[in-house]
């Protein structure tokens, strides 16, 4: 079952993380600033949205369908970001960026082949397609359904790893510093879908002990020396998610099915790739002729406008029709032959 509100949560995500990059002088916005500073947590929210979504589009499809669906909702809107990122910082920001480089972030494998991210933001990609991975490896195996089994094993080796930092391989094929984020998105949806019940009221609630754990350690990852307030104040934003998300899932607030809810949730993902190198490039031009404060909003605003082009030309000219076009395929081969 869809929850519209799903798609401004997304937006507001995506917005935060948009602030969080963009307002960082804290001498020309001394009070927005301790404000935005908070805004990296728009990507707990995304990967908690994730952990929902996926294994609700991982639900009552096979493997092959569940690959297709990701490819075609990850990949295109992500050619056009990063095709975007590099004209504009090369035009504007005199970047250099070789073939192989380029190339290589195009798969999202990058870091695996040895070269750096285009855009800082796009380690996010790559935590989320290792998600992916793992859910897809369980359709395959036909365990995907078993979710006290599976979930209960990632709890387990997610506080061992956090401890103990092993099984030292777990980086490889999922995040451990973030696993307690989409562990969250796929109690939500057992939620919703079973209600509370012992053990989804156990992995929720354990996946908010990490969260919070979590939440205070990596505060002086995005924050500049943050002292034990900010780190507290981190903690209570994670908990609000947690609660905001709560009663989504169970239906104490509900959003009519509305377009407008569709299109901005749809904003988001080419918002969220294009905003960082890109945008920041065209502010320090702009900041040279205008006040800093005029050329984020205008950036701000370019950004939306490019997004809602990037998901009308690609994510529903390109993306969509390919969707459908793999799904029919998929479905001519399942066919027996007369």
């Amino acid at each position: 079952m869809r929850l519209n509100a799903l798609d401004l949560l997304r937006l507001f995500a995506a917005f935060s993380v948009v602030m969080y990059h963009y307002i960082t002088n804290e001498t020309l916005f001394p009070i927005l600033s301790e404000i935005t500073k908070f805004g990296y947590l728009g990507v707990a929210l995304f990967f908690m949205i994730s952990g929902y979504v996926i294994t609700l589009s991982a639900t009552n499809r096979s493997a092959l369908e569940f690959a297709i669906s990701r490819f075609v909702r990850l990949y295109p809107a992500f050619w056009a970001g990063v095709f975007i990122t590099c004209s504009i910082s090369i035009l504007l920001g005199s970047k250099h960026y070789s073939a192989g480089q380029i190339f290589a972030n195009l798969t999202m494998l990058h870091d695996y082949l040895g070269f750096e991210d285009i855009d800082g933001v796009y380690w996010t990609l790559q935590v989320e397609l290792k998600f992916y991975g793992c859910v897809f490896v369980l359709l395959l195996a036909g365990l995907f359904h078993y979710f006290s089994a599976w979930l209960s094993v990632w709890l387990f080796l997610t506080v061992l790893y956090l401890l103990t930092e092993q099984p030292f391989f777990m980086g490889f094929f999922i995040n451990p510093n973030q696993s307690c984020f989409f562990i969250a998105g796929v109690a939500f949806y057992l939620i919703h879908q079973e209600g509370l019940g012992k053990f989804n009221t156990f992995i929720l609630l354990s996946s908010l002990a990490l969260s919070t754990i979590q939440g205070f350690k990596q505060a002086s990852d995005f924050m500049i020396n943050p002292d034990l307030t900010s780190k507290m104040v981190a903690v209570l934003i994670i908990w609000f998610c947690y609660l905001l998300f709560y009663l989504l899932v169970t239906e104490r607030i509900k959003l009519p099915n509305k377009k407008i809810y569709v299109l901005l949730g749809g904003l988001t993902y080419p918002l969220y790739l294009i905003h960082n190198v890109a945008g920041k490039t065209i502010i320090n031009h702009l900041k040279n002729i205008t006040p800093e404060w005029v050329a984020i909003f205008i950036v701000t605003l370019l950004m939306f406008s490019i997004s809602y082009l990037v998901y009308i030309g690609v994510e529903q000219q390109v993306a969509t029709p390919m969707k459908r076009a793999l799904f029919s395929l998929l479905k001519t081969k399942k066919e027996p032959h007369s």
